[in-house]
């Protein structure tokens, strides 16, 4: 009988961001070999008792970060149990690390236990309503790029990865963060802060309009047959057993979160950052987790973040409230409207598409001031 035993590459990349963190650190050459050496225990362990790691696209690669995020964790806690020797400075940089690489697997989980309720306490969802909304744009995004990955399973295997890859670059993020606190350098953002209520704030809204993406509510017709406005019956429709979790999309919010606080890296690290958002909005259009609509929302949400911890800028100065304030206000105003407004859209797409160029300009507008002003508090204080 075959074993269903499957490490799922998102619980990988989380915890191969957990080992990132714990590089950071700069570990010995005995401690590096002891973390290889528990990871190679840990994935010998777990193919002879569990059968196996899964089979999906690339699991016996993406499967190491999850062994070697285990294994950073467990020499950390032992490095942390014998710190008595240590200065208070090195026990604090042990303290930090081991918190910073459980709080990210940690939170994962509840998030997850947390969508699974939402699935239980809205069995209906919007699709209809957001397959309309991109259908008044006169092209459906998310079938169009869908048909792509058609064409061969190397296409669809790399996109895969780049929407799993999400906490990964979280963690990279965090991580720049924490080499920057130690070298003395004050940070504008506390990114851990930022990502949680990110989190929490999306799953949240999650309930308030359930969603699960084209593939899933429509899997018959996904990607090659969109139908047309006038074939889409717009109410709520019944999708059993599928995340609530598309309005608004937490895949892009981290994305474009990592892209705004990058700024500090070098050039080549700014590129990579530009690359992965732009590898984010493609995969969780083309694998038809998202609408179109979805990542939108996302822009004024994470800027409502953004300026929310912002920390270095009083709360009272005008650039930091002027994008919490338009960022909380589009991000509802879309959200109403795409529940009780859709009419508006239909009526033409310039209409959709004036809406959604004005949304994301404005935003970046927002945010370009913002990051700015936080940048000079930092190198002028």
């Amino acid at each position: 009988m075959p074993n269903s035993f499957t490490l799922h590459p998102t619980f990988c990349f989380t915890l191969l961001g957990t080992f990132m963190i714990y590089v950071w650190t700069r570990p010995s050459r005995s401690v590096w070999l002891a973390v290889l050496m528990v990871a190679v225990g840990l994935r010998l362990a777990c193919i002879r008792f569990m059968g196996g790691l899964g089979n999906y696209c690339g699991v016996w690669w993406i499967s190491w970060g999850a062994f070697l995020g285990l294994a950073s964790l467990m020499v950390l806690s032992a490095q942390f149990v014998r710190s008595r020797r240590l200065t208070e400075p090195e026990r604090k940089i042990l303290r930090r690390t081991f918190y910073a690489g459980t709080v990210f697997p940690l939170s994962s989980l509840v998030i997850g236990d947390a969508i699974m309720f939402v699935t239980w306490l809205r069995p209906r969802t919007y699709d209809a309503f957001l397959l309309a909304f991109d259908g008044s744009l006169g092209v459906q995004p998310s079938f169009l790029l869908g048909r792509l990955l058609t064409r061969g399973t190397d296409y669809w295997c790399a996109t895969t990865v780049a929407y799993y890859a999400l906490p990964l670059a979280v963690s990279i993020l965090y991580a720049s963060h924490l080499a920057s606190g130690r070298a003395g350098k004050r940070q504008p953002v506390p990114i851990l802060a930022l990502f949680l209520s990110l989190m929490i704030a999306g799953v949240a809204l999650y309930p308030i309009y359930p969603a699960v993406g084209p593939r899933p509510a429509f899997g018959k017709l996904y990607p090659r047959n969109p139908p047309s406005l006038a074939q889409i019956t717009i109410q709520p429709m019944t999708v059993p057993d599928e995340p609530r979790n598309g309005m608004p999309s937490l895949h892009l919010a981290g994305a474009l979160a990592v892209w705004w606080n990058s700024r500090r890296w070098p050039r080549w690290g700014r590129i990579l950052a530009g690359l992965f958002l732009c590898a984010t909005i493609f995969s969780t259009l083309a694998l038809g987790e998202h609408y179109l609509v979805d990542l939108v929302v996302a822009v004024p949400f994470t800027l409502t973040f953004q300026a929310a911890w912002t920390v270095s800028i009083p709360l009272t100065e005008p650039v930091r409230q002027r994008p919490l304030v338009a960022g909380t206000i589009l991000t509802f105003a879309w959200i109403g409207l795409l529940r009780y407004g859709l009419w508006l859209f239909l009526i033409s797409p310039a209409i959709s598409w004036g809406l959604i160029l004005l949304t994301v300009s404005w935003c970046a507008v927002l945010e370009k001031q913002l990051s700015a002003a936080a940048s000079k508090s930092v190198y002028s204080s």
